[in-house]
């Protein structure tokens, strides 16, 4: 969908929806799933969000209408047709996302779905009162990856249309046109919810499917939820941009909110030494009439000490001021500012005083004993990335020389192809580099071969040799778990007293019975030379152990 004027926040969750959608063509791995729960919560969150300005947006109208009923009542009375509408559009998509989820995951009660998590508190879910949000928790939907179920709903049976997908597309479509109606058609591009008539499915083919298949054939019940909310967050987008649009008629060029006030508005209030910390200032409820601002950093926020001494900045056409600081000295910033503008209806120079904060961290730093940055080829080594004031899921990790499978929670398994000398680990969060990491690649190191039995001496009794049955790799003072070797062959050589030298090759790592029958006929003193160990490991590849086993008969 497409039209309305989005918040980057807004084009985020629509740019990662399409990406997850596509994807879904694959293999659906429980890292896409664990991305939609992501999404999906941060769609219901904006959805929330909206919904508390809206009622904001529909308080200022409504205290207008209070002042002046003449002139606001005909734009009031679209107002409230315009919520009327919205609500039951919205109304209806919860009670379809509830229906669909309910009908999959079956909970006894709506309580019951409540105290299991797969509802979050219904006491959050109304912002407003007039709407039933159904907040549904994803992460707990057991069968999330359902495709099938969710086809049939929203499709029908046998994908006959008669699900409820094609219900959901005509009253989309009625509501658009009824805001178009509202609004009227100079504005119809400011609607958004643009349902297209068909899409292209594939590019070889060229075959056209419709709205429905497009976003509800075979895809799994985690997207179809987050999908249903990303509708309702561009329906409340829309709902906003119209009772804004029949505010700002009711008195043109006036100011039309009774509040008006500086806001400041920042990427982040958490910013590393180095970094800039940016955030836009502006009046709101306010447009199209160019300001001046002026900045101080600092605690003073007297007016004319901020004028006098402050840095200047000019506004760009729609009003928004930006402001960009350097972090620099660690710990928590504070800036005072003034926005000035002309009052149209005065005609007079008016003050808004704003202020900040942001905190500047210190560079992080990690002391490692250089000599053991080791990984091992062939092998998953364990690591661990994390960087201070960056949530895990914030933190883009990638390996020059090294493939990275994530576990969660920050950790991840290196594995090391080939030969490198070292691997370099990066770090990034949106865009920003956090540092890089040399590692050392070695190859495993060789265990050392033992036989059960056999004293540090070397000393064994036939029958003690006999019992032992084999020859053992081990991997000693390793701190690596689940590293391990086995034997592949070994050629025995042995010298009895009475001066018989014989030499022969194993293949495994067991005695044969001809072994068990010299062991058996040995005498006292008799040696026995187990050399040419090879063996074979987690890496797949043979090597010929180092040390050798001497055995003397006792």
């Amino acid at each position: 969908m497409a039209g309305a004027k989005e918040t980057p926040r807004q084009k985020m969750i629509g740019m990662m929806y399409l990406v997850y959608t596509a994807l879904l063509a694959m293999n659906v791995s429980k890292d896409i799933l664990n991305a939609f729960d992501i999404v999906n919560t941060g769609v219901q969150e904006t959805n929330i969000s909206i919904a508390g300005r809206i009622d904001s947006q529909y308080g200022a109208f409504e205290s207008q209408y209070n002042l002046d009923r003449e002139k606001v009542g005909p734009y009031w009375k679209q107002a409230q047709t315009v919520r009327s509408k919205t609500d039951s559009l919205i109304n209806f998509i919860e009670a379809v996302k509830w229906t669909l989820v309910k009908n999959i995951e079956k909970p006894s009660s709506f309580n019951e779905a409540v105290e299991n998590g797969l509802l979050n508190s219904p006491d959050t879910l109304q912002p407003n009162g007039r709407r039933k949000i159904f907040d549904v928790n994803t992460s707990k939907i057991k069968a999330r990856d359902n495709f099938n179920d969710p086809t049939a709903f929203m499709l029908g049976g046998v994908v006959d249309g008669t699900g409820k997908a094609y219900e959901l597309s005509d009253k989309i479509r009625r509501y658009r046109q009824d805001i178009i109606g509202i609004l009227g058609e100079a504005h119809a591009s400011e609607v958004g919810l643009n349902i297209q008539d068909s899409y292209t499915e594939g590019a070889s083919s060229g075959d056209k499917i419709d709205w429905e298949h497009h976003n509800f054939f075979h895809t799994v019940l985690i997207a179809d939820v987050t999908l249903l909310n990303k509708l309702v967050s561009e329906i409340q987008t829309t709902e906003m941009n119209t009772v804004t649009r029949l505010l700002q008629n009711v008195h043109g060029s006036d100011f039309t909110f009774e509040n008006i006030g500086a806001k400041v508005f920042a990427e982040s209030s958490y910013i590393i030494s180095g970094q800039a910390y940016r955030a836009e200032a502006m009046v709101t409820a306010w447009k199209n009439s160019q300001t001046k601002a002026w900045v101080t950093e600092g605690s003073n926020a007297n007016p004319d000490y901020i004028k006098a001494n402050g840095k200047e900045y000019i506004s760009s056409e729609d009003g928004r001021i930006p402001l960009q600081f350097t972090g620099t000295g660690t710990g928590e910033h504070e800036y005072h500012g003034i926005i000035e503008m002309r009052n149209p209806a005065t005609n007079q120079m008016e003050q808004y005083p704003f202020s900040g904060k942001y905190t500047v961290a210190p560079p992080s730093v990690t002391i490692s004993p250089i000599k053991m940055n080791v990984v091992y080829a062939g092998i998953a080594n364990p690591i661990k990335v994390s960087a201070p004031g960056f949530a895990d899921n914030k933190v883009s990790v990638s390996a020059t020389g090294a493939t990275l499978t994530a576990t969660g929670n920050g950790n991840y398994n290196l594995n090391v192809s080939g030969s490198p000398q070292t691997v370099e680990v990066r770090a990034s969060s949106e865009g920003v580099s956090l540092g890089s990491f040399t590692l050392r690649v070695k190859p495993l190191p060789k265990p050392t071969a033992r036989i059960e039995n056999v004293g540090s001496d070397g000393k064994v009794s036939k029958s003690a040799l006999i019992s032992a049955g084999r020859i053992i790799a081990e991997m000693k003072d390793f701190d690596f778990e689940g590293v391990s070797y086995n034997v592949t062959a070994y050629t025995l050589k042995y010298k009895t007293k009475a001066g018989t030298n014989k030499e022969t090759k194993v293949s495994g790592n067991k005695f044969t019975e001809e072994m068990k029958g010299i062991f058996n006929s040995a005498q006292p003193q008799d040696l026995f030379v187990f050399t040419a160990i090879h063996v074979k490991g987690n890496d797949n590849k043979e090597k010929v152990l180092d040390n050798q086993i001497v055995v003397e008969i006792k």
